[in-house]
């Protein structure tokens, strides 16, 4: 059983998603909850492997990349999001399953049978947070990062991955405008995990 809570950001490359799961993790912590921050993909081996082939461009199928994401998500999920989970702990993703949907769905996968593969072991979030911006304005971010460029920066890409992301959107999946000041965007995110936890019994009594 959960105890604890499994809250996603999600959303295209240069969306803020890494800065904005850090301040979230820091408010949580400031309240007194306990907080685990995760990333996808993770330190399994599976991880490395798929970021040494990011380095270096996409050099395998959409197949393949969905395979090791699949297989260090499975690592993941049972040596820390489960774990930390029934122990009470406030656990933000930056990045889950739903960036393979979207990712490997715009290389010509099929979306659903993504969502499908992985919630059959992965525990599906209380709250899912797209982080949305136009794809220019996540490259230009991307960019002014001074990032070793890779496959993630192209404009259509994106395009195709942003359209999947909202797709998805409904009861447990929200729209979070990313394109504006940190703080206004934090705000919002606060808010809305602010409502779900107090809906859960978990935060703290004043």
């Amino acid at each position: 059983m959960q105890n604890g809570a499994l809250i996603a950001l999600e959303g295209i490359d240069g969306s803020g998603k890494s800065t904005q799961a850090r301040r979230l993790c820091k408010a949580l912590q400031e309240l007194g909850l306990s907080t685990l921050l995760l990333h996808e993909p993770g330190d399994s081996e599976y991880g490395d492997r798929i970021r040494q082939l990011f380095e270096h461009g996409r050099s395998v199928s959409a197949e393949e990349e969905m395979r090791l994401f699949l297989e260090d998500r499975r690592i993941d999920v049972r040596e820390n999001i489960l774990p930390a989970l029934a122990a009470g702990i406030i656990v933000v993703m930056d990045r889950y399953y739903f960036s393979s949907v979207a990712y490997q769905g715009a290389l010509g996968l099929d979306p659903e049978d993504i969502r499908e593969k992985n919630e059959k072991f992965a525990p599906r979030p209380d709250l899912t947070l797209i982080l949305d911006v136009v794809p220019d304005t996540g490259v230009t971010r991307i960019r002014a990062r001074l990032d070793v460029p890779n496959s993630f920066e192209r404009a259509d890409y994106l395009l195709q991955v942003r359209e999947i992301f909202l797709s998805l959107c409904g009861d447990d999946v929200v729209r979070v405008d990313a394109s504006g000041e940190l703080d206004t965007v934090q705000e919002e995110i606060q808010e809305r995990v602010g409502k779900l936890l107090s809906e859960r019994g978990l935060l703290p009594a004043e």
